[in-house]
């Protein structure tokens, strides 16, 4: 049951509130007419062209804001049209001016939400984007450095030679925390890292091509 309204969410509930009957329009076409796709981003990317008059900041807001509510009202027994009257009743008593809604508002808003939940490709992303958050730790960026050290056999005398060392880094979610953690890797262990990545590339791109086979959208 809905009874209060994350911050996270509240500025997409608040662009749904304000949106133009044009734009609303505008958005609600474009969301129907794309393509089932891989999650928030790429839902994004898909409609931002169709609503110029939308930012795509704020098309990923009002995604968000409609994933989080697809996902929570999974499992809930009252139908949509209850939840969404209970949604407008805590915007109603939440004491935010972004939020609030008067009684004509609270109509015209009720009838936004419906019409954008009941929209297929909104709920089919929104559980992409809910398994891709189920694993324990996702990727999130890497980097590799490479360093020159001088080895030396009397520290007055000038080196005999080099050693080359690569320090991987990897950046990592881990539920709402963002970590990191460094590895050394020789030339060998680069060589090993560049042929797993390969061979994960083959198999993809094998078990893709069964995807095409069967008529399967790749949705990752």
């Amino acid at each position: 049951m809905i009874t209060t309204i994350p911050t996270q969410y509240r500025p997409g509930f608040a662009r749904i509130k304000r949106l133009s009957r044009a734009e609303f329009e505008a958005l609600k076409s474009a969301l129907e007419k794309a393509p089932i796709v891989g999650g928030l981003k790429e839902l994004t990317s898909a409609v931002v062209q169709q609503v110029p008059s939308l930012k795509r900041k704020e098309i990923e807001q009002i995604l968000r804001t409609l994933f989080s509510l697809c996902v929570l009202l999974t499992d809930e027994e009252e139908s949509l049209s209850e939840n969404i009257a209970t949604l407008s009743n805590v915007m109603q008593v939440s004491g935010r001016p972004e939020l609030s809604l008067t009684d004509e508002e609270k109509v015209e808003f009720e009838r936004k939400m419906e019409k954008l939940l009941n929209i297929k490709v909104v709920a089919t992303s929104a559980k992409v984007q809910q398994l891709r958050l189920e694993y324990s730790n996702t990727f999130s960026d890497a980097k590799i450095f490479t360093d020159m050290r001088p080895i030396f056999d009397e520290p007055a005398n000038r080196p005999i030679g080099c050693a080359l060392a690569h320090t991987l880094k990897l950046t990592y979610h881990e539920g709402s925390d963002h970590k990191e953690f460094y590895v050394v890797l020789d030339a060998e262990d680069l060589g090993s890292l560049k042929k797993v990545i390969q061979r994960a590339e083959t198999k993809a791109a094998s078990l893709k091509s069964l995807m095409d086979l069967a008529g399967l959208p790749d949705l990752s």
